[in-house]
């Protein structure tokens, strides 16, 4: 148990010192831009076409092709921001039904009205929570540095002492 301490160092981040990742929560914000882009551009259909073309030509039954049909649209890839740009300039029943299928998300109270963000109490709490440890954390590592500096700076004056 001593090792671990032995440096001073704080121990219960599990990322440790990699700063690479963070928790912060950031939500993306793009610019559309001033172009209208083609309908067929913001999408594609590739490996889905050749998913239907198998299931079409398959012997399975046509609950079964129905059902995979439905799976395979997953793998229609979607470009959002050609779709962000395609609702910047979309009639306004076209933007309300693309807020509803989640293709754009434009605010927090959109998401949560359209279903798509479930906030709780709970959720806030460990958020909260989170914060704290960091803030301990931080507080913790700070005032271990600062005894480090203090340290260091007794050894030196005690080495300068010694060599008078």
């Amino acid at each position: 148990m001593k090792q671990l301490f032995e440096n001073n160092e704080v121990k219960n981040n599990p990322m440790g010192d990699d700063t690479k990742y963070s928790r912060a929560i950031r939500v993306p914000q793009y610019e559309p831009k001033n172009e209208k882009p083609a309908l067929e551009t913001v999408y594609d259909l590739t490996k889905y076409s050749r998913l239907l073309a198998k299931i079409n030509k398959s012997g399975v039954s046509e609950e079964e092709k129905k059902f995979l049909k439905f799976a395979a649209s997953r793998h229609i890839v979607f470009t959002y921001s050609k779709i962000a740009d395609y609702y910047a300039h979309a009639s306004a029943e076209m933007q309300n039904l693309m807020e509803e299928s989640a293709l754009v998300i434009l605010d927090m109270d959109d998401a949560i009205a359209n279903g798509y963000v479930a906030l709780s109490e709970k959720m806030k709490q460990l958020i909260e929570e989170e914060k704290a440890r960091d803030a301990k954390a931080k507080e913790a590592k700070n005032i271990l540095k600062a005894q480090r500096e203090l340290a260091e700076k007794k050894a030196k004056e005690k080495a300068d002492e010694q060599a008078k």
